[in-house]
């Protein structure tokens, strides 16, 4: 569990895990300089339980820092995180667990997500789509829409997401490197069932991110380069055309996502690019049985890709 400044959540976040059907299950927290009671709650709650330890960062790591932190002290055969602010329901890890378990071609295992925006509403992720074909057809189809990050709070193998996770720190995007990288080792399931619930980050505040943290201009105009040339050049995906193409949609996308809300006149030339280019780049058959519907791109239903 990657924590920061979240003691108004963190007990039932922690709770839900301790009350999961499976037994089995080793609880670390990294507390990363939280300044609220959130360090405190984590040590009072470990030193009830013999399978809890937590520890408290010297330095902020910043939230990639922080989930990389955890998943190099995994020893485990499978891994997940939980956010601070998120809680499972109890047959969460049991469920995941026996898929994983009955296929081994299958590296990540996630439920059907409900998230839970700021004024009280809900929605159905839509990004925990099953990944069940060849390793071009998931990655291309994962690509042209990675939608929400719901997939990275699944059960993993321990093992390719350590591989697949990015060595760099970039602003947005780390977490598509990751569930894309992943694929490279293996398929994607999912539970048809809500078993996990999330609070959702309103888009405006990732847009502000970039704007506040880019550390220079090109960070800006294309937020997603950084990711993309992770999955070209460090974990080197296959470079068909379909994930060629869709890796080009995402970039144009978050490009125009980014411009929208501060370069409103310039981002009035997305609806021809859909016209005349972006609507070629996304065009794919699924070929792998999968309900995602490629239509559905955005936390608010108007086409807005949500930030991981």
């Amino acid at each position: 569990m990657p924590v920061y400044n979240n003691a108004a959540t963190l007990r039932r976040a922690i709770d839900s895990v301790l009350r999961q059907t499976h037994g089995e299950c080793l609880i670390h927290v990294s507390d990363d300089t939280s300044t609220d009671a959130s360090w405190e709650i984590a040590k009072d709650l470990a030193a009830s339980h013999a399978n809890f330890t937590c520890i408290r960062q010297a330095q902020n790591l910043g939230p990639t820092g922080n989930f990389r932190f955890l998943l190099q002290q995994a020893q485990t055969p499978y891994f997940m995180w939980l956010a601070g602010d998120d809680y499972l329901e109890p047959t969460y890890v049991e469920r995941m667990l026996a898929e994983l378990e009955s296929d081994p071609g299958l590296v990540t295992c996630v439920s059907q997500v409900r998230f839970v925006r700021p004024d009280g509403s809900s929605r159905l992720a839509s990004g925990t789509y099953p990944l069940q074909a060849d390793i071009v057809t998931n990655l291309a189809a994962y690509l042209s829409d990675p939608t929400d990050n719901a997939r990275q709070y699944g059960l993993h193998r321990t093992r390719p997401l350590q591989m697949a996770f990015p060595t760099g720190d970039f602003l947005i995007g780390y977490d598509w490197a990751l569930m894309a990288g992943s694929l490279l080792y293996g398929r994607h399931a999912e539970v048809a069932e809500i078993l996990m619930v999330r609070n959702e980050t309103p888009h405006q505040a990732y847009m502000a991110m970039i704007r506040r943290n880019a550390r220079w201009w090109l960070e800006r105009v294309l937020p997603l380069l950084p990711m993309s040339l992770d999955l070209l050049f460090r974990q080197r995906i296959p470079l068909g055309l379909p994930v060629l193409k869709a890796l080009l949609y995402i970039n144009i996308v978050m490009h125009f996502s980014y411009a929208r809300e501060f370069h409103p006149r310039y981002a009035k030339l997305e609806p021809f690019l859909h016209r005349h280019l972006l609507w070629r780049l996304a065009h794919r058959p699924m070929g792998n049985g999968s309900a995602h519907n490629p239509g559905c791109r955005g936390s608010d239903g108007a086409g807005r890709t949500e930030m991981p």
